[in-house]
């Protein structure tokens, strides 16, 4: 039996707790969870965890799979690399009755927030998110690293507003069924390219469909990987930015925020500048290949 089908057959034949919240890693990257899941189930009290793996079997993440379900988790293959969006989408699919909190795998926990969350949904919210912040501060920046490129990395920067991003995203599965909501497969992660905003499309459509979305006053650690820091991450993450834009249909609000964004207070003017314009980049690349335009040309890639 294919995986998607051996999928079905877990959704199919479990059974269901209505009161339960699920907690849900969607990883690719077995060195992140394999850093954090210990953590982040230790913070666990009658919640499920459930880890979806977006890759094919192999002996390293068998192993693995092993040690979380040996813990009290539950792990399921994706049997292939199909994406970020997919797996989410999975998710809602095998909960489909239950609140669900998506957590990234460099995301780490703590039981303030769970239990925050618990309480936001019981009173009734549909959507619930947290400020997300670096694991030390102060931070330290660069030339090319200032105040304005947190967003690249999923932090939230200090005098903005938080909203709901993937790395923390309660979702009430059943009113996201009822109104037949899923995520964009154009703008989730997949593979090496650094699609985005399919975390804040699904949450936008929540809530234009009626949902009430609840910001947690306690902050939840995102714990980036070094390697995000570096110039061609984050050039690379402002270009995909820019092509994602497009797909939503709204490269100029984009551009609007993303300037906002990376010239927000204590922000570096040349960093600015440099990501500005590898967002601008993406969104004609976007542009040019709608329009069947320049076919030899490799789009940007990451290196994480």
């Amino acid at each position: 039996m294919g995986e998607r089908g051996a999928l079905q057959c877990f959704i199919a034949g479990r059974n269901v707790n209505d009161d339960q919240m699920v907690v849900a890693v969607c990883c690719g990257r077995l060195q992140d969870l394999r850093q954090r899941w210990e953590h982040n189930i230790a913070q666990l009290y009658g919640e499920a965890f459930f880890v979806l793996l977006d890759c094919a079997h192999s002996a390293e993440a068998d192993a693995l799979a092993d040690t979380i379900r040996s813990a009290g988790g539950l792990v399921r293959f994706h049997g292939e690399r199909r994406g970020l969006s997919a797996a989410r989408n999975s998710v809602l699919a095998a909960w489909p009755v239950s609140n669900i909190v998506f957590v990234d795998d460099d995301t780490e926990l703590n039981r303030e927030a769970i239990t925050a969350a618990r309480a936001a949904f019981s009173d009734g919210a549909h959507v619930v998110g947290a400020r997300l912040v670096p694991p030390e501060l102060p931070v330290r920046w660069s030339w090319h690293f200032t105040p304005g490129q947190m967003h690249l990395v999923g932090w939230h920067p200090p005098g903005e507003a938080p909203r709901t991003w993937g790395a923390f995203m309660g979702i009430d599965a059943r009113f996201a069924h009822r109104n037949g909501l899923r995520f964009d497969a154009r703008l989730g992660r997949t593979g090496r390219r650094l699609e985005s905003g399919d975390d804040t499309s699904f949450v936008a459509a929540m809530k234009a469909a009626g949902a009430r979305e609840t910001i947690l006053a306690t902050a939840v650690v995102h714990n980036v990987d070094p390697e995000r820091f570096r110039v061609r991450y984050l050039a690379r993450r402002a270009y995909w930015q820019g092509r994602s834009e497009i797909r939503r249909a709204q490269p100029v609000a984009g551009l609007r925020k993303e300037w906002a964004r990376q010239t927000v207070p204590g922000a570096g003017l040349l960093a600015a500048r440099l990501y500005t314009t590898a967002f601008i980049t993406g969104v004609i690349h976007e542009i040019a290949d709608r329009n069947g335009c320049d076919k030899r040309r490799v789009p940007m890639r990451s290196t994480s």
